[in-house]
């Protein structure tokens, strides 16, 4: 086994989190759809933080040539995913205290979109401050605008501004995946 499939082995098992944190927080909406109001922010955010568990997962891939890690860099690089888990985790109530989705997501607007900023900054920072790799790539095209956007959303509790960016998030992280990092080889 080589380093990068042991660090792939930690890395798959905190995104399989992730996603089951997802998945379960769908089926268990799913099952209490009667008494749960469905909303499309919140549904917006949850594909948003799948697909960022995937992209992650899937763009880790192009780290198999590096041979030699060190304990900070492997941090680094477990940071987005942890994120991304955190985030899946608040997504959904813990009890049947919010009938309405969208009431639950505008308790705390704030704190996924503080822990998504955290998640862009360091997934965009971590390979040139662990490698010295660039930091003006095609992979981090879309960092910018996500920055802004989630620092907007982690600090305002406007709805309608909420409404109009947390599905231009949604788009801008499946176009990242599908348009920019497609393919790995």
């Amino acid at each position: 086994m080589s380093l990068f499939e042991f660090l792939m082995i930690l890395l798959s098992i905190i995104v399989g989190l992730g996603l089951a944190e997802i998945l379960t927080g769908i089926a268990r909406i799913f099952r209490e759809r009667r008494q749960r109001e469905f909303s499309w922010i919140h549904s917006a955010l949850v594909a948003a933080v799948f697909f960022g568990l995937l992209q992650t997962f899937w763009e880790s891939w192009s780290l198999r040539a590096i041979e030699e890690w060190t304990f900070p860099a492997m941090l680094l690089m477990l940071s987005s995913p942890i994120l991304l888990m955190t985030i899946a985790h608040v997504l959904f109530p813990a009890d049947a205290q919010y009938e309405n989705l969208e009431e639950y997501y505008f308790t705390n607007p704030g704190l996924p979109w503080r822990l998504a900023l955290a998640t862009v900054v360091l997934g965009t920072l971590f390979r040139p401050i662990a490698f010295g790799m660039p930091l003006l790539v095609r992979d981090n095209a879309t960092a910018i605008p996500m920055v802004m956007i989630c620092a907007l959303l982690g600090f305002s509790r406007n709805r309608t501004l909420h409404t109009v960016l947390v599905p231009l998030v949604t788009i801008f992280v499946i176009l990242d995946t599908l348009l920019i990092s497609y393919e790995i080889s």
